[in-house]
């Protein structure tokens, strides 16, 4: 009999500790929590830190979890699936693997019962963004349940906007990082120290997010509040603006969802040869 308040993650690298640790600071108790990670070192600080119960690989244990959270790369999905296969007869699936289509995830799992979700690296600290496609509307509780916690929640009602939202949140992070690296270059070159430099960068950057998730205000009017006609910050923007820099960002996050569809594209092409 499956306990549906259990969740198995296979694998147990950078993400899948992330949610585990946010599951745990929302109240997952760490009996409810198990993962599979043939790494050594992974499996004893998972264990020592949250006092999940961990495995090298799978076992008969595995036939009583509800909820499996496939946690590892698409290259390795297959082999994974494979391994846990005579175990998951009745359990629900929340894949994170990106591009994998739950149409190939259903076809290898035979089962219908599967959420796929993109979530961001900033679920490290309660603040990502996780996209969520259920295949199985059932399976919105327990999604939420896990994900909640790691930050902003976004429900899809068509699987392709997973796509966008890799583009647009997925990666975001590193969009947000790259700028944040621009400032604090520049205020190196103006001559503040590396600490000065950074604090300068993040700072910004957190104070102004921090201002338009608090505001009820559209950001292009969080903007032109900050700039007044003929004054410093109207001549950076002019130049941005000159650059077409919102064209560069939408030519980027174009090129990033197009790499998201052909991956899928290339993994269901590998189950075909198979």
């Amino acid at each position: 009999m499956r306990n549906s308040n259990t969740v198995a993650f296979i694998g147990g690298g950078n993400m899948g500790s992330a949610i585990i640790d946010r599951m745990v600071s929302s109240g997952f108790k760490g009996s409810e929590i198990f993962v599979i990670d043939p790494n050594e070192d992974k499996r004893q600080k998972l264990s020592s830190q949250f006092g999940v119960a961990t495995h090298a690989e799978p076992g008969d244990w595995l036939a009583n979890v509800g909820n499996i959270v496939l946690a590892v790369k698409p290259q390795q999905l297959p082999d994974a699936i494979r391994q846990i296969k005579p175990y998951i007869e009745g359990a629900s699936f929340i894949s994170i693997a990106a591009g994998v289509q739950t149409a190939d995830l259903s076809a290898m799992l035979q089962t219908k019962k599967i959420a796929r979700v993109m979530p961001n690296t900033p679920i490290k600290v309660g603040l990502g963004v996780c996209g969520i496609f259920l295949m199985d509307p059932q399976l919105k509780e327990i999604t939420k349940k896990i994900f909640g916690p790691c930050g902003e929640v976004i429900w899809c009602d068509r699987e392709p906007m997973l796509e966008s939202i890799t583009a647009i949140s997925g990666s975001g992070p590193a969009y947000v990082f790259f700028f944040m690296e621009s400032l604090e270059k520049a205020a190196i070159g103006y001559g503040f120290n590396a600490g000065q430099a950074r604090a300068l960068a993040v700072s910004t950057v957190l104070g102004s997010s921090r201002l338009a998730k608090e505001s009820p205000e559209s950001l292009g009017t969080l903007r032109e509040r900050v700039t007044s006609k003929g004054g410093t910050t109207y001549e950076a923007l002019k130049v941005l603006g000159d650059k077409e820099l919102t064209s560069i960002m939408q030519e980027a996050m174009d090129a990033c969802r197009r790499r998201a569809v052909e991956l899928g594209e290339a993994f269901h092409k590998t189950l075909e040869v198979k």
